[in-house]
Parts: C-alpha cells; structure tokens; sequence
C-alpha cells in the first residue's frame, strides 16, 4: 500500500512539473528569431520613405490668397483629415515640388466654400493660388420649386 502511494505521489509531481514547463513555453514558428522581419521591412521602407520625404525630395511654398481675405485655409492629409493651417493671405505652406498635387479648402461665413488641387514642379520657385469666393445666397432668397 506504502508502495501504490508513493508511485502515485511520484506521478502525480511529474505531471505537475510537466504541466507548468509546458504553459511557460510558446509555439515557434519556422524561421523565427524572435523577430519578425515581414515587420522590420515594413518599417525600415516606411522610415527611408519619411527620410526620403523630409531631407532628399525637393520642396517650394506655396501662398494661397482669397478675396475676401481672411479665409480659412485648410490642408486634407492623408489620413483623411482636414487640418486647419491658417487664414488668408497665409504665410508659405511648404509643399513637395515633386508634381504631387496637394489638395486645399479655403472657407469663410457667408461665401461658398472652394477646394482645389495645388502642385509645384521642381523648376518653380513657389506658387501662389488665388480663389475667388462667392457669396452665399441669403437664406431668405432661397427658390424651392415642386
């Protein structure tokens, strides 16, 4: 009886130890160091294509002016937003002198607000855009027909 006990008291701890290695440790994949190099590519592209941008392409400013003056100008990014940069005449907004165009929305109360494309060549010393906004029409002025 004394033996069956200890045999199982011997079982019983080895199960336990094994137990406890086996959660600690995770599955490998082929290949891998512990990096995931998919990942690093990814990035390192994504870092020379930031320096690239930031330090080699080449760039101009760009002015834009409205009349009326005093509009606001803003910049759609890339993810989708649009980030207010100023009013106008604004200061120069530098942009990629690559032929990538850029695109602006200028608004102000009571005008029709404008968005337009603006790129610049390398050759271009800067380019100035002016947008002419019209007045809304007043809302007691407004024709609805059936």
């Amino acid at each position: 009886m004394t033996m069956v006990r200890l045999c199982l008291l011997m079982l019983a701890g080895t199960l336990l130890l094994t137990a406890g290695c086996a959660t600690q440790s995770r599955p490998s994949r082929v290949g891998e160091i512990g990096v995931n190099t998919r990942y690093e590519a990814e990035l390192a592209a994504e870092r020379e294509a930031r320096e690239f941008y930031e330090y080699k392409a080449p760039k101009t400013g760009a002015l834009i002016r409205s009349n009326p003056p005093g509009a606001l100008v803003e910049w759609y990014n890339e993810q989708g937003v649009w980030v207010a940069l100023g009013n106008t005449p604004s200061r120069e907004i530098v942009i990629e002198a690559t032929g990538k165009p850029e695109l602006f929305r200028v608004s102000m109360n009571g005008y029709l607000s404008q968005i337009r494309w603006v790129a610049a060549t390398p050759s271009s010393e800067g380019v100035t855009v002016q947008f002419e906004l019209e007045p809304e029409l007043p809302s007691d002025r407004f024709i609805f027909r059936d």
